[in-house]
């Protein structure tokens, strides 16, 4: 089994384009550009060969200004918005992360991929104004900054035309770079835990999910088969294996999220007749219990185990820059990292041996 880790972002929403003047402080280029290089070899160092990335995460960065999604109460959602082409600045930095990785594995460095996210369920949800600027009437008042919205971005799923232009403009230049750089593309995944946003997936029953299902699965569907075309498998983060049988979606990679909070157990079964599903997140944190592990066998370490045990063929813990109650990334957690991979090594090694002698 390999490990993964999530990074899943250096500033959510605005990695890839430059977000606010007043949050990027004048720099040219995004905040990860000096620090990327450091990070994956300290990746691959721990061990770690897959590292999973939110690229338009709640889509800051896409549709800014006058592109940028308006209030509208005669849409569904209350947000109306044009999707627009990516920019040029956009595309640049995604390239720039595929160079850093083809880099990270030059000169007989191990190999390191990137599992990009296109979009993440934020995406969908209504719209927010995060910017403030001085009212010019009135100094010691502050309005909001319309030129940038996070969320409101749904109906890139709802509405068919919208849908196909999005695909268009966004996923096919996506792909499009990623082709010169296919070594180090694990896969590409289109949206992490449609779950929260999709009717009749949500986990809440008289939750509002803005997403029809139909919608959901059409962009699942048309998003997979471009993924496919490119050369690419296709993955989707449900966020529990619950959701992703109850969708019936069989992708090339089945992909779960685990947080049990000392009710749920593990399970990375995806369908009766499929195959183990990858754990795309699991908490770092000891306190998110897993009820099948004694409480002093809470460990990174212990659940690589457990995930391994089911057969599962890569594992990624949330997360190395996440600031949140599921992550407590420590040294302690790349030890246990580094002690997994070694220890799954040599068992895969005495194993080959064995078949050998036979």
């Amino acid at each position: 089994m390999r490990v993964g880790v999530n990074f899943p972002w250096r500033d959510y929403g605005w990695d890839f384009g430059l977000g606010p003047a007043s949050w990027h402080g004048g720099l040219a280029a995004p905040r990860w550009y000096p620090e990327i290089d450091g990070h994956l070899r300290h990746f691959q160092d721990v061990g770690i060969s897959v590292v999973r990335w939110f690229i338009l995460a709640d889509g800051l960065t896409y549709g800014v200004g006058a592109e940028a999604p308006v209030p509208d109460r005669t849409v569904k959602g209350g947000w109306r918005f044009e999707p627009p082409p990516l920019t040029a600045e956009f595309l640049q930095h995604f390239e720039t992360l595929l160079e850093r990785f083809s880099a990270a594995c030059a000169d007989t460095r191990p190999a390191i991929q990137l599992l990009p996210v296109l979009i993440d369920f934020h995406f969908c949800k209504p719209g927010i104004r995060p910017v403030a600027l001085p009212d010019r009437l009135n100094p010691d008042r502050r309005v909001e900054d319309t030129d940038w919205v996070k969320q409101g971005r749904a109906q890139v799923l709802t509405d068919a035309v919208k849908r196909a232009q999005f695909l268009d403009r966004v996923l096919d230049p996506l792909l499009y770079v990623s082709r010169r750089y296919a070594q180090v593309i694990h896969a590409w995944e289109l949206i992490n835990e449609p779950d929260w946003v999709t009717k009749r997936w949500h986990p809440h029953v008289f939750a509002r999910a803005p997403i029809p299902e139909v919608a959901m699965r059409a962009f699942i569907e048309d998003g997979a088969r471009r993924i496919r075309a490119a050369g690419f498998e296709t993955t989707i983060g449900f966020a529990s294996v619950e959701t992703l049988r109850q969708a019936g979606i069989d992708l090339e990679i089945n992909q779960v999220h685990h947080y049990p909070g000392g009710r749920r157990r593990l399970d990375c079964r995806a369908f009766d007749a499929g195959y183990p599903s990858v754990l795309g997140e699991f908490a770092t944190a000891t306190d998110d219990v897993w009820p099948e592990l004694t409480l002093d066998h809470q460990r990174v370490l212990h659940r690589l185990r457990l995930a391994r045990s089911q057969g599962c063929p890569l594992a990624m813990p949330w997360s190395f820059l996440g600031r949140d109650r599921h992550t407590l990334w420590s040294e302690d957690v790349e030890r246990d990292i580094k002690a997994f991979v070694l220890e799954a090594e040599e068992e895969d090694r005495l194993r080959s041996d064995e078949s050998f002698e036979e």
